[in-house]
């Protein structure tokens, strides 16, 4: 029997191995032609994004109406690439999907890869494949709490004798503090920057604790007035407003969260503290802020961005 998982994320797709581990893990996007034929995916195709006009690249995940289409023909391109389906052998699948998903769209991308030639899938949602990954014991009577924050999702659940209780997403996640730079170098310098720069700022500058030594970069962008393109320099200490503003909202909606647990359910969260994975768990100060503002200890995993990726590769692991 062959085993694979996907997890897919808005930013990143994974594939995972039950042999190897993680065998790709390059952004979410996959480029097409005007027939709609793959050219490329991952990285080399958002490469060629804005390259030719007739060369579409399509984030599928990260768009306000996620594209099925295009993750369909992402994924398909993967398993191709990586002979996922093989004569005279079975392959099993895992798959991890956003809490955003639809009980239809979730049965429709079964069927889908059912169709490509995958033998068995199992569908769950991250917040359990990031409980798993964390190394949690789900079994046992005590609540255990998972937070996940990455670009595009922000999910929080607790678990208990090997279910899930309690769930609940919030609509503010990584992508929030990308919309403030923005907005931000538009106000105070006039100044219009592309997405793929948002995101440049927010991975080197973007912290919830000011320093005595800020660390510093050059912002390009359109000038609104003059219609040129202008560089300004912007620290991390200029940002630390915006993002203890996003992490004010985080601790409000956990707080209304635990509030709405049962007082056993939250004595065993202010003891045993909330696990955090995710890729915006690598904000300097994020859960310092976070401890401040609410009265439980916070732990983050040792790889946050790829907790959910570790769950898949646990359960691969003992499907035998």
């Amino acid at each position: 029997m062959i085993r694979f998982g996907f997890d897919l994320g808005a930013n990143h797709i994974r594939l995972i191995s039950d042999e190897k581990g993680i065998i790709f893990d390059e952004d979410c996007m996959v480029a097409l032609d005007k027939k709609h034929r793959v050219l490329a995916v991952g990285c080399e195709a958002k490469e060629m994004k804005g390259v030719e006009d007739d060369i579409q690249v399509i984030a599928p995940l990260a768009l306000k109406e996620i594209d099925f289409d295009a993750l369909y023909l992402l994924m398909e391109q993967l398993c191709y690439q990586f002979n996922v389906f093989r004569v005279f052998q079975k392959t099993e699948l895992i798959v991890s999907y956003p809490t955003t998903f639809t009980e239809q769209q979730c049965e429709d991308l079964k069927q889908n890869l059912l169709e490509l030639g995958a033998y068995r899938v199992y569908m769950d949602q991250q917040i359990w494949m990031a409980a798993i990954g964390a190394n949690l014991d789900l079994f046992l009577p005590l609540t255990s709490c998972v937070l996940d924050i990455g670009y595009s999702n922000c999910d929080i659940a607790i678990f208990s004798s090997g279910q899930m209780q309690k769930k609940a997403n919030c609509s503010i996640s990584g992508k929030s503090i990308n919309n403030l730079i923005g907005k931000y170098v538009r106000q105070n310098y006039g100044l219009i920057i592309s997405e793929h720069m948002k995101e440049k700022i927010n991975k080197k500058l973007a912290c919830a604790i000011k320093k005595s030594e800020p660390v510093s970069m050059h912002v390009q962008g359109m000038d609104v007035h003059l219609h040129q393109i202008k560089v300004i320099t912007l620290n991390s200490n200029q940002l630390v407003d915006l993002v203890q503003a996003i992490v004010e909202q985080w601790a409000h909606w956990i707080a209304q969260f635990l509030n709405d647990c049962t007082q056993q359910q939250r004595e065993d969260i202010y003891t045993r503290g909330i696990v955090c994975c995710g890729g915006v768990m690598k904000l300097p100060g994020l859960i310092q802020m976070l401890m401040k503002l609410l009265p439980c200890p916070f732990y983050v995993t040792d790889n946050p961005e790829q907790t959910v990726s570790q769950g898949i590769y646990i359960l691969l692991q003992r499907m035998e």
